[in-house]
């Protein structure tokens, strides 16, 4: 059975550490401990407090540190403008290994800078959005769809 009242402890300390001005790697190094430790208590509602949080990139890549994510990845764009390959990685379904994913991306960066370089025009480098790129990495991680 799952412990849905770890939200009244966790969302109170981190509202705590946003209000003193906590520096980022504070907060994500204290609220990932506590996350971890709620999550060793069976939290199972974790996605409702990181949805409160969303607004605090620290926050969120503490739930993102203890795997922890929305479904529909709302909380990634931050951490995937940080470190695509680390996000990504992370959000790969476990039927695929650490190496394939590695091999796809750098394959896949290494097309896109051929392509980017092929562009002579602002039309063309348009059709390269950020939701097409995203969509092919979540096909790669997960051909499925399991993600």
């Amino acid at each position: 059975m799952g412990w849905n009242s770890a939200s009244r402890i966790f969302d109170p300390v981190a509202t705590a550490l946003q209000k003193a001005n906590a520096d980022d790697n504070t907060k994500r190094t204290v609220l990932s401990g506590l996350i971890r430790e709620l999550q060793d208590g069976d939290w199972d509602t974790e996605d409702e407090s990181l949805e409160d949080f969303l607004d605090d990139p620290a926050i969120v890549s503490a739930f993102a540190d203890r795997n922890v994510h929305l479904s529909d990845r709302r909380c990634c764009a931050r951490e995937l403008d940080a470190n695509p390959r680390q996000v990504l990685l992370a959000m790969r379904h476990e039927d695929v290994s650490e190496k394939a994913m590695v091999e796809a991306l750098d394959a896949y960066a290494s097309h896109l800078a051929r392509t980017l370089r092929a562009c002579k025009d602002e039309v063309r480098l348009s059709t390269l959005s950020r939701p097409d790129i995203v969509a092919w990495a979540a096909d790669v991680i997960d051909p499925q769809g399991h993600v």
